[in-house]
């Protein structure tokens, strides 16, 4: 497989698909990067007359945007800027934090004319209310001073809450301590306070992304071929500093309540692939991934009275499991069955226009390219598999599932915790040392059971 260079993909693809999002509240503690910019400083275009406010002001917006530069670098992404009075007013869903307009705008250009990033500059259409935000990313000369900068050296300012609730387009929002919030939170201090006296590790192999064979500009011929990026982060080891928040969506603690990894310091490890989370290591020691099989399907059944024996996807195409997992997945969090294949081929038409492609989702394409499937078809399989359960397919249940399975897995964590093992969860399965393995594994049960009344099988990833 080809792969492009960092800087072709930007300058010669103009690929800004995946973007990250400006981060207001990042910073980042590397001594080459800090040296770096403790050369730039007395570059800086701030007037000698300028109030000394404003000198800190560029300083921390110098540390601000060069953050974010490096941490897109290290994930092979570009970052998107807004230069906008709205976002540097602190008037959108990105950003609640106002910014000096003029001081932050100077230091952004001063990178760019500098040499120490490029830009690919936005557009508005006024008539038509859309354009794209302007694009960022490292030049050679920035990427030389981040070549020993690591996941770990980032930093975020502000102070993460235990317990955060969204609106309807997924912006935070503020809320009145209840019995939900507090049973949550107080569980949730405990067991961030156990991490911290804890030592998790990682090893930090970056999963390349790819050329996309199925997008119809894509012609090989023209596609410089280029092994490796100009410098290599791949097997470095590495920290975690794990935390957890909860996270209810709608306006509503009836809704998610799922756990998720938001550190205050580098990486959380439910971004890693299941790959690089096979390197985690607790106190030096080596970790197992124990997984719920099936969970929200085994939920379903449970409800219904019915206890799951099989596999979810037995009996069904080996070679399409896969799109039944996908599907299944967007079953139970659409609002129709009709909704769920629109959904499909969204994503499907959405991975085709894209440049470059994840391993995984170059894999889904591969099958779907292979089988040419018909997602009705695959959905009726699906419903005359589960017909117990085919009540709940397009009904949107999976949020409320979410309430459930997240307060479960808070149980789990807790009771693994009073026993001082410190177990890491991504959604429906947990990371715990090896040596806990079995007892891990025997709390997951006990919790299921009590809370569903039927069994749900737990094995290793």
């Amino acid at each position: 497989m080809m792969t492009l260079s960092y800087n072709d993909r930007f300058e010669y693809f103009c690929w800004f698909d995946d973007s990250n999002r400006f981060d207001v509240d990042l910073t980042v503690h590397n001594p080459e990067v800090e040296k770096m910019i403790e050369h730039l400083l007395p570059n800086l275009p701030i007037s000698s007359k300028a109030q000394a406010k404003t000198y800190e002001q560029a300083v921390e917006y110098l540390f601000m945007i060069i953050a974010n530069v490096g941490k897109a670098f290290l994930q092979e992404n570009c970052v998107a800027i807004p230069r906008s009075n709205s976002f540097l007013n602190g008037e959108t869903a990105i950003s609640k934090r106002k910014l000096s307009k003029r001081t932050f705008l100077l230091i952004l250009n001063f990178l760019r004319d500098s040499g120490y990033i490029c830009e690919h500059m936005g557009h508005f259409d006024r008539n038509e209310q859309c354009g794209q935000t302007s694009r960022y990313w490292a030049t050679k000369i920035l990427q030389y001073h981040f070549r020993t900068l690591k996941p770990s050296d980032f930093r975020v300012l502000k102070t993460i809450k235990s317990v955060i609730l969204h609106d309807n387009q997924g912006n935070e929002i503020d809320f009145s301590e209840n019995k939900i919030s507090k049973f949550f939170s107080e569980k949730i201090i405990f067991i961030n306070e156990l991490y911290k006296s804890n030592t998790f590790k990682y090893i930090n192999k970056y999963e390349h992304k790819l050329i996309n064979p199925y997008n119809i500009y894509n012609n090989p011929n023209d596609i410089p071929y280029i092994n490796n990026k100009s410098y290599p982060l791949l097997g470095t080891n590495d920290n975690l500093y794990p935390r957890i928040s909860a996270i209810f969506s709608r306006s509503s603690f009836s809704c998610g309540g799922r756990l998720y990894s938001i550190p205050q310091k580098g990486i959380g490890w439910q971004g890693l692939s299941q790959e690089q989370r096979k390197t985690i290591t607790i106190n030096e020691e080596a970790t197992v991934e124990l997984d719920f099989k099936g969970l929200h399907v085994s939920m379903l059944y449970a409800i219904m009275g019915v206890q799951i024996k099989e596999d979810p996807y037995s009996g069904l195409s080996a070679e399409l499991r896969p799109l039944y997992k996908t599907l299944m997945l967007r079953l139970l969090n659409a609002k129709s069955v009709c909704y769920t294949i629109r959904s499909m081929s969204d994503t499907v038409y959405t991975l085709k226009h894209k440049v470059l492609l994840s391993p995984r989702d170059l894999k889904l394409l591969d099958c779907i390219h292979e089988y040419k499937p018909k997602w009705s078809i695959l959905i009726s399989e699906l419903m005359e598999r589960h017909r117990v359960i085919q009540r709940y397919f397009g009904s949107d249940c999976g949020i409320f599932l979410q309430r459930l399975d997240g307060e479960m897995m808070l149980h789990i964590l807790s009771v693994l915790a009073q026993e001082g093992i410190p177990a890491l969860p991504v959604h429906d399965s947990v990371i715990v040392p090896r040596h806990t393995q079995n007892r891990a594994a025997e709390v997951m049960q006990s919790v299921y059971c009590r809370y569903m009344g039927f069994d749900c099988i737990v094995e290793a990833k």
